[in-house]
């Protein structure tokens, strides 16, 4: 929650329906307010038809279409949407290199443990 009382909007970004589902589930489970889509196409339109930004993006890299690299690409060059942060969460296992120059605030590596990707949101939020 903010200081306001309002749930913290995050935005979950993964190709795989059973995976985005369950961490949305998750979420809403812990009070955030949350938001999804199947690729990177799909997010930025989600992005740019919001009237309210996320606090936060939950990325996966690897996805068909708009993988998660092209669209921190283009979501780094809109002003409006570059300052959300970013948490990758990946199989990849060159995740490092692809990221390097995305400003990605953290890194998860799949499988996902709950207990380190929620930790790792904590980061990300600056409420470590």
């Amino acid at each position: 929650m903010t200081a306001i009382g309002t749930p913290i909007h995050v935005l979950v970004v993964d190709d795989d329906r059973d995976l985005r589902e369950t961490l949305v589930e998750l979420l809403e489970e812990r009070g955030y307010q949350v938001s999804e889509a199947g690729d990177g196409a799909q997010a930025l339109h989600v992005l740019e038809a919001g009237a309210t930004k996320p606090s936060l993006i939950l990325l996966d890299l690897t996805m068909p279409g708009m993988d998660g690299v092209a669209f921190r690409t283009e979501q780094l060059k809109n002003p409006d949407l570059a300052t959300i942060p970013v948490l990758v969460f990946t199989a990849d296992a060159h995740a490092r290199e692809k990221t390097e120059g995305l400003s990605a605030r953290e890194l998860v590596k799949k499988p996902l443990e709950q207990k380190v990707l929620l930790a790792a949101i904590d980061r990300a939020l600056g409420r470590d």
